[in-house]
C-alpha cells in the first residue's frame, strides 16, 4: 500500500522526517507434525534431496516463507522543488507454513519413526533459526536503505514513490537471496549421504 500525504515545509530545502520507522513482524510458528503415507510424501517431495531410501523419500518438511511489505510516503512542495520522504515501512517476514510429514507406515516410537523425525526436525531448526536471523538483517538493511533515500527531490510524487518502492524491493530481494543461499547450504549438510542424519544403517530395516 502506497500513501502520499501533502505537507508544508517550514524551512528551505527537503528535510528528512524525524523518524522513518521500519517495523518487521516475524512469523515463526511451531511446526505441525503430520503423518502421511509414503506415496503421498513422495508425491509432495518431487525432486527435493531429502532423506531417502534408495529412491524413496522417507520424510518431508514443507516450509513456505512469506515476505510482504507496506510503505508510507510523504510528499510536499518547497518552492519549485518537490520533496518526498519514506515515512514508514512495515514488513511481514517468516513462515506462513511449516509442516513435518512422517510416514504413517512407521509407528510412533520406533527406530524408523524417530530417525525420520530427528532428520526433519533438523530441517525445522535451520528454517526457524534462518527466519529469525534474517528478520533482523532485513530490518537493518531496510533501515539503511530508508536513511539513504530520505529526503529525495523528485520530479513528481508519483515518480518518486515508484523509484523509492523499487529501491526498497531491491533490498528485500537481496536479503531474501542471501537467506535462501544460506539455508540451502545448511539443508544440504543435513541431507548429505553418510552424515549424522542419514537413514542408511540407522535401523535394522525400513
Amino acid at each position: 500500500m502506497v500513501v502520499s500525504e501533502p505537507a508544508v515545509a517550514q524551512d528551505g530545502g527537503c528535510k528528512p522526517p524525524d523518524y522513518a520507522g521500519v517495523k518487521v513482524r516475524l512469523m515463526d510458528p511451531a511446526p505441525k507434525i503430520k503423518t502421511s503415507n509414503l506415496k503421498g510424501i513422495n508425491s509432495k517431495a518431487k525432486a527435493h534431496g531429502l532423506l531417502k531410501r534408495g529412491n524413496m523419500v522417507l520424510g518431508l518438511t514443507q516450509s513456505e516463507v512469506e515476505t510482504a511489505m507496506n510503505m508510507r510516503f510523504r510528499g510536499y512542495r518547497q518552492g519549485n522543488v518537490t520533496c518526498l520522504n519514506v515515512e514508514r515501512v512495515e514488513v511481514r517476514f517468516g513462515h506462513s507454513q511449516l509442516i513435518v510429514h512422517i510416514p504413517r507406515e512407521y509407528a510412533r516410537g520406533t527406530c524408523q519413526y524417530n530417525t525420520v523425525l530427528k532428520h526433519e526436525m533438523e530441517h525445522v531448526r535451520v528454517n526457524r533459526e534462518g527466519v529469525r536471523k534474517y528478520a533482523r538483517i532485513l530490518k537493518k538493511e531496510l533501515d539503511r536503505a530508508v536513511r539513504k533515500l530520505n529526503p529525495k527531490q523528485v520530479r513528481t510524487v508519483e515518480d518518486g514513490q515508484a523509484a523509492m518502492k523499487r529501491a526498497l524491493e531491491k533490498t528485500v530481494r537481496a536479503v531474501s537471496k542471501k537467506f535462501k543461499k544460506e539455508t540451502r547450504r545448511q539443508h544440504a549438510v543435513i541431507d548429505k549421504p553418510g552424515g549424522p542424519y542419514d537413514a542408511n544403517g540407522a535401523c535394522r530395516k525400513w
